[in-house]
């Protein structure tokens, strides 16, 4: 793990694949992780990127292994007591310190092609990240804007983006009453873990979407994996600290505001003027997800303002472990 300073008091720790062998020009891909697993859930990513041609970058985001903790007061000014105005800043000011990481890695390491992306509720970062380009000072912005072609949602979530619910309602088990209250976060695991083969994706039909299984139709990611090696994955106690605000419900009108600003605003656009805006999923990952995706194509073709969207066929929430190698062929094919 290798650390980055972005300001005099804050670090970012993370993972490099290092430059592939006999390569000068290659394609480096920046991702942030999201709730829970942080940059160890990509090793298998880590360890066939440089044998793929690329450079894969995993930042580990504040609460996590290696990087500077929040403040008490960062994590005051998200809470629940706050305007979804003053959250939406205070969140903001998040993605402009993973910008400045992103403008420092490229600076010390020379890059010259960056994808940048994010998983998960990372997605809701890169949200802050893309907005916070009008933020920066003039010269990381010329650095980052000339140097990033690509930016990139992976299975993003639609409640971390402020969209409603479905009409169906949908069904997470971290919000249902019927579980007691100290079974719900093993019910989250065994739910978001497992593959939904929804029928009729392009009809787009949130009636046809299968919100959960009885009867798993394939192993769940990480069965039989021994607990020593999912905690090198993991950070538990991030969760409680912070990064469950950024996920709750009342969070959603920030991720509103910042969303319809990193995807629809005109300004942010041109801002990024060289970098493609792209989202990919797995299209047996988990309902809310594909819920999220159809609503970004929906105000995408509203709006005008272009998203490319790219779905891995067979692949659940964690392709970065059952599939790594179409992940990642995916990823690049979006810069």
């Amino acid at each position: 793990m290798q650390k980055i300073k972005v300001t005099d008091d804050i670090e970012f720790a993370y993972q490099d694949s290092g430059a592939p062998l006999n390569k000068a020009d290659y394609p480096t891909i920046v991702f942030i992780h999201g709730h829970t697993y942080h940059s160890g859930a990509f090793a298998k990513m880590l360890a066939s990127a440089a044998a793929g041609g690329y450079r894969l970058i995993l930042p580990n985001r504040r609460l996590y292994p290696g990087s500077t903790p929040y403040t008490a007061d960062e994590i005051k000014a998200m809470d629940a007591s706050n305007a979804p105005e003053d959250i939406a800043t205070a969140f903001s000011k998040q993605g402009e310190y993973l910008l400045l990481f992103i403008d420092k890695i490229i600076q010390q390491l020379g890059l010259e092609s960056v994808s940048v992306g994010g998983w998960s509720l990372g997605t809701s970062f890169m949200n802050s990240l893309v907005g916070a380009i009008e933020a920066v000072d003039a010269e990381t912005k010329a650095r980052v804007t000339e140097h990033v072609k690509g930016l990139i949602w992976w299975d993003p979530p639609a409640t971390g983006h402020g969209f409603d619910d479905p009409p169906t309602g949908g069904w997470i088990p971290l919000y249902d009453e019927s579980i007691a209250p100290e079974q719900r976060a093993q019910a989250f695991v065994s739910w978001v873990t497992q593959y939904y083969p929804h029928p009729d994706l392009e009809k787009k039909d949130c009636y046809k979407l299968i919100y959960k299984l009885d009867d798993p139709i394939k192993r769940p990611t990480f069965t039989d994996v021994p607990f020593e090696e999912i905690l090198k994955m993991v950070d538990f106690s991030a969760g409680p600290t912070a990064d469950n605000h950024v996920a709750d419900f009342y969070f959603q009108p920030a991720h509103r505001i910042l969303r319809e600003k990193a995807f629809f605003n005109s300004k942010i656009r041109e801002a990024w003027h060289s970098s493609t805006f792209s989202v990919v999923y797995g299209e047996q990952t988990t309902y809310n997800i594909i819920w999220g995706v159809w609503k970004l194509q929906e105000e995408s073709e509203k709006t005008g303002l272009p998203i490319a969207f790219k779905a891995m066929p067979g692949v659940n929430h964690f392709g970065m472990y059952d599939e790594p190698q179409l992940v990642l062929s995916t990823i690049q094919s979006c810069a």
